[in-house]
């Protein structure tokens, strides 16, 4: 029988049925578009380092300006890219942006004997602390971009402006909103790890015990777990649209964001070897997805019983804890202070092995074995293109900044520069509580559906009012920063 298709575009069926039934876009336009998530951290790391060379005394002075250069930087190319609007002039502007100011940069003097010591290598081995973990400038501005552009989508998707074929495909393919959710939970568990991490503690360096790390799991799961249970409630009690075959009748994503600090610890009580237990995982996971009845009742199953309704979420959870164990293996790696400058450039390998183990495995279950990737049921594929985006994205940011930082001076080369040097503010501000940034998101997500009829939003209405509500989830974490408050 033919789907009825709904006439009235302000129709809560309507708007389900817009989102339904996607086949989402092929991995080179994903990986194009979100090209300039990366240009835009290199225009920004050459401009900022240009500024800084030209006159080092006053750049802790700059004030709106710098705001203001952050906004053009990170923002302009994301809305002008997700939106499906001028990409190849946006990536064009970019490059040019990026050649002009890395030609001002200043060259490191070179040393007259190439077999003496680097200097920096002498300041950085000196000043290293064990068991002591920093914050590294790269993976902050990671974490924060991967989290403006999920913010942005979830509303975006709502207007007719946002390209459907970016939006979240319905069982098997690919998109940009795919790639999103798996970036969140993926760069989750890169910062996760830092919990299971040996820390120094009154001078002596201490591993944290099993319950510790439970009682911590639990405390981060509670507010997710109230934020899933409340969301549900709430858009029962509108009668909010949903799109029931993302995660299922009552499950959703702040669910599983809840479940995985808890199951997390739990599993590493049984086998301890991260990146063992991560594909162990996914590959059983895929195993009785594809070679048992599994597969077809996930695909297939009326919604008669909690399980039946909710199979989405339920094991699309197996996908994510795998997922999340990946990356807290690629966390493990480069969250702990390098002990040498030699050290600390190795991780550009270590990084890059993790990539191209992930697109091996990705091409051996899609191409060779036929497996097309799946959200919906977060398989083995979908895993795997995950991994591999995220731990490319995350090699990028590393080179870049390992080639524009090389040419401070040797006082420099692990800490004491100058606030703003390192991570843009509003970046900064947003990685310190993203937290609080995607609850608000989400509520003003609702807010504006509920107040507008985005469908029948013309361009200029629709693009002031993504400015808008950019700039009111930013709000709560710029001013949490400035109070000193950190809620991640």
């Amino acid at each position: 029988m033919d789907q009825v298709i709904p006439t009235d575009r302000t129709s809560k069926e309507y708007k389900e049925w817009r989102v339904s039934g996607l086949e989402g876009s092929n991995m080179t336009e994903i990986h194009i578009v979100l090209s300039t998530v990366v240009l835009s951290y290199w225009l920004w790391k050459c401009k900022t380092a240009a500024e800084y060379h030209r006159n080092p005394g006053s750049f802790s002075k700059r004030g709106l300006s710098a705001l203001v250069s952050e906004c053009v930087v990170f923002f302009v190319p994301m809305f002008m890219a997700l939106t499906g609007r001028y990409l190849y002039p946006t990536i064009a502007v970019l490059l040019g942006g990026i050649v002009y100011y890395r030609r001002q940069i200043p060259d490191f003097p070179r040393r007259h004997d190439k077999w003496a010591p680097d200097p920096r290598a002498q300041v950085f081995d000196s000043s290293y602390v064990a068991g002591k973990v920093t914050a590294k400038p790269y993976l902050s501005i990671y974490r924060a971009e991967m989290m403006l552009l999920t913010c942005f989508c979830i509303l975006a998707v709502d207007f007719e402006l946002f390209p459907l074929e970016f939006a979240k495909v319905e069982t098997f393919g690919t998109s940009i909103m795919d790639l999103g959710v798996g970036s969140f939970v993926f760069s989750a568990g890169v910062v996760g790890v830092k919990a299971f991490l040996p820390r120094k503690v009154d001078g002596k360096i201490i591993s944290p015990t099993v319950w510790s790390q439970l009682m911590a799991g639990m405390w981060t799961a509670l507010p997710m777990l109230v934020l899933g249970i409340s969301r549900f409630l709430l858009t029962e009690s509108v009668d909010y649209q949903k799109h029931v075959s993302e995660y299922g009748t009552q499950w959703n994503f702040f669910v599983t964001l809840g479940l995985l600090p808890i199951f997390v610890p739990l599993g590493l009580c049984l086998f301890s070897n991260l990146r063992v237990a991560s594909m162990g995982l996914v590959v059983v996971y895929q195993l009785l997805y594809s070679l048992s009845p599994i597969g077809s009742w996930l695909e297939n199953a009326e919604r008669t019983g909690f399980v039946s309704a909710n199979r989405e979420g339920i094991f699309s959870f197996i996908g994510y804890l795998s997922m999340f164990l990946m990356g807290m293996s690629l966390g493990k790696e480069i969250l702990p202070d390098a002990p040498t400058f030699e050290a600390r450039r190795m991780r550009l390998v270590s990084v890059l092995g993790f990539w191209t183990t992930s697109f091996i495995s990705y091409n051996l279950a899609s191409f060779v074995l036929g497996i097309e990737p799946s959200r919906r049921f977060a398989n083995a594929p979908y895993c795997f293109w995950v991994a591999g985006f995220n731990s490319a994205m995350i090699w990028l940011f590393m080179l870049i900044e390992e080639d524009i930082d090389s040419k401070l001076p040797p006082s420099l080369s692990r800490s004491g520069r100058p606030v703003g040097y390192d991570v843009p503010k509003i970046l900064d501000a947003v990685n310190k509580n993203s937290l609080t940034t995607f609850l608000v998101a989400n509520l003003l997500t609702g807010s504006v559906n509920m107040l507008f009829e985005t469908l029948l939003c013309g361009v200029a209405e629709a693009y002031g009012i993504l400015v808008a509500y950019t700039v009111l989830f930013l709000l709560p974490a710029l001013i949490m920063d400035k109070m000193g408050v950190r809620i991640r």
